[in-house]
């Protein structure tokens, strides 16, 4: 997470693209959905280069305030991308690009289960020619707790004592190639 000053820019984009593969060219980001808007929060000295980059995936970055969690929202970790578009919350999903290093070092203590034979080995060749990229990710859904109690919201566990949980809550990994950034921005 970056600890110097912090930007915030409002994405609008009709049609983006591959935000994914440009994401993965900066460094910490969160990027920030609530009540339709996007929003991308990056350290100051990334800001020209975070607009430059998505204008390539086709949006258009302004100067913006982030939006401000209402009092009376409860925050959940989810454990997946898929798009949330219920009015009222706010979804954050804070990325990392992970280099070379620590990218292989992940994709080969996976368990079995996910990286089966030749998918494996193909996914590390990918990320060692520089074909791919992998990016970590923590999501936190901020919504009213009647919200988090219906069906709607598979996946999320609301937090409601130990609001430490959400900094100490486990990464997890997408691949540039997948793609999971740009459906979840687009919502």
């Amino acid at each position: 997470m970056s600890d110097g000053a912090l930007a915030t820019l409002r994405v609008e984009a009709r049609a983006m693209t591959d935000l994914d593969s440009h994401i993965a060219h900066l460094g910490w980001v969160r990027l920030i959905r609530s009540d339709g808007d996007l929003f991308l929060e990056c350290a100051a000295e990334d800001a020209l280069r975070a607009a430059a980059l998505l204008a390539r995936a086709g949006a258009r970055c302004v100067a913006a305030g982030h939006p401000i969690v209402a009092s009376d929202l409860v925050p959940a970790i989810v454990n997946h991308l898929a798009p949330v578009t219920m009015p009222g919350t706010i979804d954050r999903v804070t990325l990392r690009p992970l280099d070379v290093g620590e990218a292989t070092a992940r994709l080969l203590s996976r368990r079995p289960a996910l990286l089966r034979g030749r998918r494996e080995h193909s996914g590390v060749r990918m990320i060692l020619r520089g074909d791919d990229r992998l990016i970590a990710w923590r999501r936190v859904l901020w919504a009213r707790p009647s919200l988090l109690r219906t069906h709607h919201l598979r996946g999320a566990r609301p937090i409601v004592f130990d609001r430490g949980a959400l900094e100490r809550v486990a990464e997890r990994y997408t691949s540039r190639r997948a793609g999971e950034l740009t459906r979840w921005a687009q919502g």
